[in-house]
């Protein structure tokens, strides 16, 4: 557990939601929170787990979702949850619920946002960069997080929006749930917007090196994130034929797969594009891909070093060393961490920053789903 004036982090595990929240209040001692944000490994019930933590910490209001792997101050750890204490008499939040996304993405993210700013007293047009910051989670698995986070970053373009997909360990049937109101919700996100009362910075970091080598997605089932052919050929021949064009002689499957993303340009600036795993001939990716769409494969670079020098860089801009840090690293960081032998190191990063946050199945920056990313919310400590 690591104590700060304004916040508190815990990881607490549990072989039930009941132990596991309890172990969390017992943890957590005579605080009263403001707020909470939890994760919560995808193997404790979600309904219960959602519900527990609401009755729990009530009136504060809990956000989170369901996650496979959970980063707090233990490092990175499995099954577990780990949770942000906020109590800042200075913050201010408002949150509300996107539901429906299969149905209506754009609408209901939209609407989010403006009951969000709404609980703060004003419109999302009056929001200020300078003293309000947006949250998101949503569920990775509904199909539409592109959608909503367009939906939710474009009604209130000036402040950021920082988030992450729930996460789960990929059983039979989809468990990816965010917590809102003491339930969890399927097919939904979540906006919450903060007015910390203290300096804070976004975080935005991913480490791949573009190669100088490009492809076509020349067929692709864009609802379900297939690419079935890249250039003409069978998405996963041609996908290991460009591997190879790197020098590397390492034969394809999922965990080399999350070593050599892809991305897609914007605006000049590559968006990673992760390739979730295989299936026969086809490329199951962890965002939407169009046919038509060209993308440049990337290489690892200094997955370590990138991170340490972004979580250097928000010290710096919020005046000193952070009071939390609330972060979403894809799943796809932490498989190539284990790959590469890096997840020692990369936890240690983690824990001696104050960071809670998750692997997530996709990253929202501003208006973009992304991939093999880390974004976090870092806040200020005493000092800013």
């Amino acid at each position: 557990m690591a104590v700060g004036a304004r916040s508190r982090r815990v990881t607490v595990s549990g072989s039930s939601p009941e132990s596991a929240v309890a172990a969390l209040v017992a943890a957590l001692g005579d605080l009263r929170p403001t707020a909470i944000i939890a994760f919560a490994s995808w193997k404790l019930d979600p309904d219960d787990t959602a519900r527990r933590l609401a009755e729990a910490f009530a009136p504060a209001p809990v956000i989170g979702c369901t996650s496979n792997g959970e980063i707090g101050a233990d490092g990175d750890v499995e099954g577990t949850i780990t949770a942000l204490a906020l109590c800042s008499d200075r913050l201010r939040l408002g949150i509300a619920l996107a539901p429906e996304l299969t149905r209506q993405a754009l609408r209901s993210s939209r609407a989010a946002v403006i009951e969000a700013a709404s609980a703060l007293g004003i419109a999302p047009e009056e929001l200020d960069p300078k003293r309000h910051v947006a949250i998101t989670l949503v569920d990775g698995r509904c199909g539409f997080e592109e959608s909503f986070c367009l939906g939710s970053a474009s009604t209130a373009p000036q402040i950021r929006f920082v988030g992450g997909s729930a996460s789960d360990g990929f059983p039979p049937e989809a468990a990816t749930r965010v917590f809102f109101a003491g339930r969890a919700h399927g097919d939904a996100g979540v906006v919450a917007i903060l007015e910390p009362g203290q300096p804070f910075a976004v975080i935005e970091s991913e480490h791949m090196i573009p190669t100088e080598l490009r492809t076509v997605v020349t067929a692709a089932d864009h609802r379900r994130r297939i690419v079935h052919e890249l250039d003409g050929f069978p998405a996963v021949k041609r996908y290991q034929e460009l591997i190879r064009a790197t020098g590397s002689d390492e034969i394809l499957d999922d965990v080399v797969a999350s070593s050599y993303p892809f991305a897609a340009y914007v605006g000049g600036r590559p968006y990673v594009r992760s390739v979730a795993h295989l299936g026969g001939d086809d490329l199951h990716f962890a965002c939407a891909i169009e046919v038509g769409a060209v993308l440049r494969l990337m290489r690892p670079g200094d997955l370590v070093g990138t991170t340490e020098q972004a979580l250097a860089d928000a010290a710096a801009e919020v005046g000193g060393a952070p009071e939390a840090i609330v972060a979403f690293s894809c799943l796809g960081r932490h498989n190539e961490a284990m790959t590469r032998g890096l997840r020692a190191p990369l936890a240690q990063l983690y824990a001696r920053a104050p960071v809670v946050g998750f692997h997530s199945f996709g990253e929202q920056a501003g208006s973009l789903l992304v991939n093999h990313t880390l974004t976090a919310l870092v806040l200020g400590g005493q000092g800013g």
